[in-house]
């Protein structure tokens, strides 16, 4: 996505929050990306656990069977890159030249501080292959490399990503709205010191701030990495001591802290983060964070983005930013009203809708091009033997546009239903406009009108 459609689209959920007053956030990883296991034993290979990690189903037979698979135990070192609890089975993710790797585990990480290893740490494993149960299918059965046990032997001095965006579906704005996501295996690593460090990055730049009530009914201002860090709310007498305290010896940034900015997601002129990254060095006492930065006046079409380096000097009781260095402001002059001529909206929402249904469709069944036609407005889907199975006319479209959000809900009516027949579905799309003639279409609901 180039810069212009990224503000475009931010720029977009920026109305969709200051009308609707109501944002969701959400964090999901990855599935993890274990590499297979082959299914016969290979003789004398350089490197047994990447060579191994190359297929992941095998059929009961050869479970049955090979028990040669489950009999030796053995040893790597790797580099430890996270844990995904976010499955059935909990998985290590790690790395050795150059590939990822995941081992199922059974640990308590956050309970025993010699599994608390933090990205970029250099560990040793014992493991296993092992056969598990995929759940929802019992007779589906996967081998997977399963870890026994991991010692630490060497720190690991990488950046790591504490913050970074994803667009995700928002079902108060019916929309997909870019959010912030915060790395929650980092926080259960952080020291007060790194605390300190992002508590100030994130004192002045918006991230995610929405008005709420604390437990004595007090309106307040809720800040998605204030909330992470532990500090309470925007603000609140928490966040202030905290960061008083560490930074007591730092003249400017005390007197930064004097004055607390409350600016809430759906505020008209803002700034909010698009990513962070944070590097502690231990042996030189200093933490590197990185930030990328965005800023928006609604009001007057203008956005603006620019980089970020602050270096920070810490002790066992105190931090002190040594230097701040900010990249020029890239600016940019938007448009974001939508296109007030009907007839050119209304063809762009046609052939958005259409290009949405022929990639679905193709994803899907797998058509080839000769199985798809459109003529006149009317797109019609035919199945690899000829069979038509759907028609849409684009010429009757319903169009219900939000005029706050400039959400609009298409209708259109499925002649066929997806399956042929004397059938009809009456289909409901969302589409939000990211720039004058591009939009974003989801799939809404469907009704059987006969």
């Amino acid at each position: 996505m180039s810069s212009n459609e990224r503000i475009m689209k931010y720029l977009i959920i920026l109305f969709l929050i200051f009308t609707s007053a109501c944002q969701q956030s959400g964090q999901k990883k990855a599935a993890p990306e274990a590499k297979a296991i082959e299914r016969e034993l290979v003789k004398e290979k350089p490197d047994t656990l990447i060579n191994q990690q190359a297929q992941n189903l095998l059929d009961s037979t050869t479970l049955q069977h090979d028990t040669r698979l489950y009999n030796e135990i053995q040893s790597d070192t790797i580099e430890f890159i996270d844990y995904n609890d976010d499955f059935d089975y909990w998985y290590l993710i790690g790395r050795k030249k150059g590939k990822n790797l995941s081992f199922v585990y059974n640990w308590e990480w956050t309970e025993n501080e010699e599994y608390n290893f933090r990205p970029g740490d250099l560990i040793v494993i014992q493991w296993k292959k092992d056969s598990i149960h995929m759940a929802g299918d019992e007779e589906v059965v996967k081998v997977v490399e399963r870890v026994l046990k991991a010692k630490k032997i060497g720190s690991g001095n990488l950046p790591i990503q504490f913050l970074t965006r994803e667009d995700r579906y928002d079902e108060s704005v019916k929309a997909i709205v870019s959010t912030i996501v915060i790395n929650q295996s980092y926080l259960h690593n952080i020291s007060p010191v790194e605390r300190a460090a992002l508590g100030y990055i994130a004192f002045d730049i918006g991230n995610e701030c929405e008005w709420g009530y604390n437990s004595d009914g007090t309106k307040v201002l809720y800040c998605q990495i204030v909330t992470a860090l532990d500090l309470d709310y925007q603000c609140s007498d928490t966040q202030l001591n905290f960061l008083r305290k560490w930074f007591s010896k730092d003249s400017i940034a005390i007197d930064k802290l004097k004055s607390c900015p409350s600016i809430p997601n759906s505020a008209t002129f803002q700034s909010t983060f698009e990513e962070i990254l944070i590097e502690k060095d231990e042996s030189n006492k200093t933490i590197t964070v990185q930030s990328k930065i965005t800023g928006i006046n609604i009001r007057e079409s203008k956005s603006w983005e620019w980089t970020q380096t602050d270096r920070f000097e810490y002790s066992e009781d105190f931090i002190v930013l040594v230097d701040s260095q900010k990249s020029d402001l890239t600016e940019v002059e938007l448009d974001i009203n939508p296109d007030k001529d009907v007839d050119s909206e209304i063809q762009g929402i046609t052939l958005a809708l259409k290009d949405f249904l022929i990639k679905e469709w193709g994803s899907v069944n797998k058509a080839m091009p000769q199985n798809i036609s459109y003529e006149n407005n009317i797109l019609v889907l035919k199945s690899n033997n000829g069979f038509q199975l759907s028609s849409y006319d684009f010429n009757d479209l319903t169009l219900d546009k939000d005029p706050n959000s400039g959400v609009i809900n298409i209708t259109v009516m499925n002649v066929g239903g997806g399956g042929g027949g004397n059938v009809v579905v009456e289909e409901n799309y969302i589409a939000t406009m990211l720039q004058k003639t591009k939009y974003h279409i989801i799939k809404g609901k469907t009704k059987l009108i006969k």
